[in-house]
């Protein structure tokens, strides 16, 4: 499975989680610290505090559990093949990035309130698991330029339990969506109205005084 060259960590520090081949694990991480597991199979991966950012690389047939919201409110996934993602009651994500992966599910009590956005990239088979009623929603494959690099499509919960399927954009070399572009365009024309108007009104006052 090809992807992007590795997980990039900007934080202050990290937690590295390696080689576990089977079994159950859990982790107390600072908050301060991002938990980095890679290179894992068949294991049970359980984060039990607040970390920094909960990240996972080639891990094959494993589970994380991630009990409390990531101070970034990020999670992120590469390369890897048969993994399930526990999201707990509570727990809100507003960014998932997945990467050359195969086989992923997030599980979710709500998705609209827990997930604002997953990110993909060169993936196949990614489910949300809702619970209850809604069961499984399939994020469908989308057609991809494979000489683009970056993730292509994100995906959003809707009302309904569904989720949106938009083509990915670069606005200034930041990856956003259409919808979103179009959204910070207007409030960017209100803001120079209500300067333009500001402006005016001093002018006049200027003038006035004068």
């Amino acid at each position: 499975m090809a992807g992007l060259p590795g997980l990039n960590f900007s934080g202050p520090s990290r937690k590295t989680v390696q080689d576990l081949t089977e079994g159950e694990h859990e982790f107390n991480i600072r908050p301060n610290e991002s938990v980095y597991f890679i290179n894992c199979s068949d294991s049970t991966l359980s984060v039990n505090s607040r970390s920094a950012k909960v990240s996972a690389e080639n891990l094959k047939n494993c589970t994380i559990n991630v009990k409390y919201t990531p101070l970034t409110s990020f999670v992120e996934i590469v390369n890897c093949d048969g993994l399930h993602v526990h999201l707990a009651e509570g727990v809100s994500v507003n960014t998932i990035t997945i990467d050359g992966s195969d086989h992923v599910t997030i599980h979710v009590v709500n998705a609209q309130e827990q997930v604002s956005g997953i990110w993909w990239h060169k993936v196949s088979k990614v489910y949300v698991d809702r619970g209850g009623e809604q069961g499984l929603f399939l994020l469908d494959k989308l057609e991809e330029n494979n000489k683009i690099t970056m993730f292509q499509h994100v995906c959003k919960p809707q009302p309904d339990g569904t989720f949106s399927k938009e083509p990915v954009m670069r606005e200034n070399g930041y990856p956003t969506t259409e919808a979103e572009k179009i959204a910070a365009d207007a409030r960017q024309r209100e803001i120079e109205q209500a300067m333009a108007e500001r402006l005016l009104a001093d002018i006049k006052v200027t003038k006035k005084d004068g």
